[in-house]
């Protein structure tokens, strides 16, 4: 009775799936039903099943197909031009690849400013730059010196230029923080735009003939001004010049630049002592400060300074950096004054 209820009921997916016709090809009858019967309807069955299943993972892999070909096809499309340009300053361009999408025309300069360097027309628009600079482990954990790297940004922190300290191990390690160096700042299309030299001197107050200074060049090689450190005991203090050798700002720094969960600030003065602007070493945080010497900077300035101006209080920034909060082999080197 079991068995005839089996073979009715396949019959019936037969019909379902097939027709009747094919149902009674393979059904024998009821009433004296085998397992020869009940194996050609399982069978049939089974059949039906797999071709129906089949046909579903065909089609789902033609559609795959045609969407793999669809993806392949915009991942090789260049950007639009107007989105690329709006990746020139997202700091994670580079990681996501869209770099490869730049054509020449995009990674060209733009066209110049009347009475403004080669690379310097993003400094027209900016009151404000961010410098971070990177924090090198090597550095950190075992006190090797090795070139500082910074990142340059605006504002919005969108970085707009990065700077590369070039220098010799020999000289970095063994003269430390007074050590010369040269400072190359790139722009986003890795284009040297500015040039800093710093030579070897003193910054002690002992020692009046033989002060800090370093030299701005922009392009590489046309210099636009310069960093005079002037002799004083109790506070820093430095003279900034243009490419003609003309005094056009001063920066007063405070007696104590050490930094205690606090800014320290070097204020931008106009001949007239007025205030103008000044370039701040922002607190990094406990660990930050403790055991690297990566420092955060910011630097504030009229917008219609002129531009060539602009870059030396950059130039500024650097030199102030290296004079009073680079470590040597990690040990903090501040101290009141100028002694």
């Amino acid at each position: 009775m079991c068995e005839s209820r089996t073979v009715k009921n396949l019959y019936a997916s037969t019909v379902e799936l097939h027709g009747p016709a094919a149902a009674s090809q393979n059904v024998p009858n009821t009433g004296n039903s085998n397992s020869n019967g009940i194996v050609d309807v399982g069978a049939n069955v089974l059949r039906i099943i797999w071709h129906s299943l089949y046909e579903k993972y065909d089609y789902l892999r033609r559609r795959s197909g045609h969407l793999k070909v669809i993806v392949e096809r915009e991942t090789n499309k260049p950007l639009a031009k107007k989105f690329r340009r709006s990746l020139r300053f997202n700091k994670s361009a580079k990681q996501k690849g869209y770099e490869f999408f730049l054509s020449d025309e995009d990674k060209s300069i733009p066209a110049g400013i009347p009475n403004c360097p080669r690379g310097l027309e993003y400094l027209t628009m900016v009151d404000q730059l961010l410098v971070k600079q990177k924090v090198e482990l090597l550095e950190a954990f075992t006190g090797f010196e090795t070139n500082n790297k910074f990142s340059i940004k605006n504002a919005l922190g969108q970085k707009v230029y990065y700077a590369v300290e070039d220098n010799d191990c020999c000289t970095r390690n063994m003269c430390g923080p007074a050590r010369p160096f040269d400072m190359k700042v790139f722009d986003n299309f890795r284009n040297e735009v500015i040039h800093m030299y710093r030579p070897l001197a003193c910054s002690a107050c002992c020692f009046p003939c033989c002060l800090q200074t370093m030299e701005v060049s922009a392009p590489p090689g046309n210099v636009i001004g310069t960093i005079e450190q002037e002799w004083s005991i109790c506070s820093p203090s430095f003279r900034i010049k243009n490419h003609i050798g003309d005094t056009v700002l001063r920066i007063e720094g405070p007696i104590c630049t050490f930094s205690m969960c606090g800014d320290v600030e070097f204020k931008v003065v106009s001949l007239t002592g007025e205030a103008v602007g000044k370039i701040s070493k922002q607190w990094s945080g406990l660990a930050r400060e403790i055991f690297t010497d990566a420092d955060f900077f910011g630097i504030t300035f009229p917008m219609d300074l002129d531009v060539r101006m602009k870059a030396v209080l950059l130039g500024a920034t650097f030199l102030i950096d290296a004079m009073f909060f680079e470590k040597q082999a990690n040990n903090e080197t501040d101290r009141p004054g100028m002694f």
